[in-house]
């Protein structure tokens, strides 16, 4: 049976809209993390899924979420690196910088959890590959950071023109225009994270379709509707395929439950995802009729248990 890994980027709202002053005290909404990760668990459960969660390291300085990453490790699931305080911009930061970030999430995961994650993927897709020795030097399995669409170019210029009141560094998104052309599936590394080679360093790209290359994870699902999606998912198994479907925390909260409600930033300007705009009923209906196609036909595994199959061969 073809394998499959469901991934999700742990994005908190002060995550996403960093500087931007959100209601509560210290800009955190508590509810936020663990409404999201408790639907994310209870949404998986039936499926009998072990998913893999790249989390930020600053969400592991608040005693209170503390009790909810451990009960997702307890469930077997995979924590990975996600950076310390999503760097948005983590291709233009300096190596130091960039080793900083990777490491201090390192650090504040073995004392919660008491293991150092194994997998790496860079907010936005936004890497480069001068990061691929720092985390081979580190001794990481793989990354997930590569997004190989052919709408990328048009993606970037949208995302630029809706974060006009952010820093140019942080309007930055999907890494080099070079990976648009990356290999599609599962590959060992070359000398850089959009190439193939002998590496026994893994990258697990962002599923796409076959051909055209279109998006196949959840915020673009939420935007398109099931219709593509099922074409989608039938053109990728008629390939024989593997897939990593990815979701994000926001994916799982009520932004209308009155904890978070009135935190999402409205001005002009200000990106906001499609999943922060979507009922949370609806968002839960649509991932469950897409993960049950998922489901027929294919096995799920987490990326590092993945990554070892991988290789092993």
């Amino acid at each position: 049976m073809l394998k499959a890994a469901i991934s999700c980027d742990v994005d908190t709202l002060s995550s996403i809209y960093r500087g931007f002053d959100l209601r509560r005290p210290g800009g955190y909404t508590y509810a936020e993390f663990r409404m999201g990760l408790e639907n994310f668990s209870r949404f998986l459960e039936p499926f009998g899924v072990k998913a893999t969660l790249f989390m930020v390291g600053e969400d592991f300085l608040h005693s209170q979420n503390i009790p909810y990453i451990k009960a997702l490790v307890s469930e077997g699931h995979e924590i990975a690196n996600h950076t310390f305080s999503h760097a948005q911009g983590l291709r233009f930061l300096s190596p130091v910088e960039k080793e900083t970030e990777i490491a201090r999430m390192e650090e504040v995961c073995q004392i919660v959890i008491g293991r150092r994650p194994l997998g790496f993927r860079s907010p936005g897709w936004n890497i480069s590959d001068d990061v691929l020795s720092i985390l081979k030097h580190r001794g990481y399995l793989y990354d997930s950071s590569v997004f190989p669409s052919l709408l990328n170019p048009l993606l970037k210029l949208l995302h630029w023109k809706s974060t006009s009141l952010r820093s140019g560094i942080e309007r930055t998104t999907l890494g080099h225009p070079r990976y648009i052309l990356a290999p599609t599936q599962p590959y060992r590394v070359g000398n850089g994270f959009g190439q193939a080679g002998q590496d026994s360093f893994i990258e697990f790209p962002i599923t796409v379709t076959p051909i055209l290359r279109l998006p196949f994870f959840a915020t673009f699902l939420l935007a398109t509707g099931l219709e593509l999606f099922k074409a989608s998912y039938n053109m990728i198994r008629a390939f024989g395929w593997e897939i990593q479907y990815q979701f994000h925390l926001s994916d799982f909260v009520d932004y209308e439950h009155p904890d978070i409600e009135g935190q999402v930033p409205r001005a002009r300007g200000v990106y906001v995802p499609q999943a922060l705009r979507t009922p949370l009923a609806r968002k839960m209906d649509i991932f469950r009729r897409a993960l049950e196609m998922i489901a027929e036909n294919y096995e799920f595994i987490t990326l590092e248990q993945w990554a070892r199959k991988l290789t092993n061969e």
